[in-house]
């Protein structure tokens, strides 16, 4: 092989490795989100069923954070927090819809529509970044099945 294969493909995995922890940088901020916006809304609601539920989805959600932290840091690498604004905004949206009187149907209408939002934007994240280690695909794919188990979870709450 000679040199100008060689660093073409030194070349070829450093986009690789660039790629795969953007992947996982998006990864944490999604997982992330999903975390702390159930953390607020659970903040918000009296016990009960719902409650318990929320609570379950806020493990799984930290679970792959978790997961994504100790993959960033195998390769010296830190997560990317969640910006400022989407947090305040996610806030604001949640006190001012979201008190023990609100009905568990309308929280779970309000928690299936944006865990709906994240299931889209993980998909199209997953499909961009195709090319990448499966390892870190799987974590992806982990967030999905968290996702959807949110709203299947959340489903029965609907007719409450």
């Amino acid at each position: 092989m000679n040199t100008t294969e060689t660093q073409e493909q030194t070349k070829e995995q450093q986009v690789k490795a660039e790629r795969e922890t953007e992947l996982l940088k998006q990864l944490h901020q999604a997982a992330q989100m999903g975390r702390d916006t159930l953390e607020h809304v659970n903040n918000n609601i009296g016990p009960g069923e719902l409650r318990n539920a929320v609570e379950k989805d806020i493990f799984d959600y930290s679970d792959v954070c978790a997961q994504v932290t100790r993959k960033l840091e195998e390769n010296d690498k830190q997560p990317k927090p969640v910006g400022k604004i989407p947090r305040i905004m996610a806030s604001m949206m949640i006190n001012a819809k979201i008190n023990d009187e609100t009905p568990d149907s309308e929280v779970a209408k309000m928690i299936i529509d944006g865990t709906t939002k994240g299931v889209t934007e993980c998909t199209a994240k997953l499909s961009e970044y195709a090319d990448v280690d499966n390892d870190i695909k799987n974590i992806g794919y982990k967030l999905l099945w968290v996702q959807q188990k949110n709203i299947d979870e959340m489903r029965r709450f609907l007719h409450n």
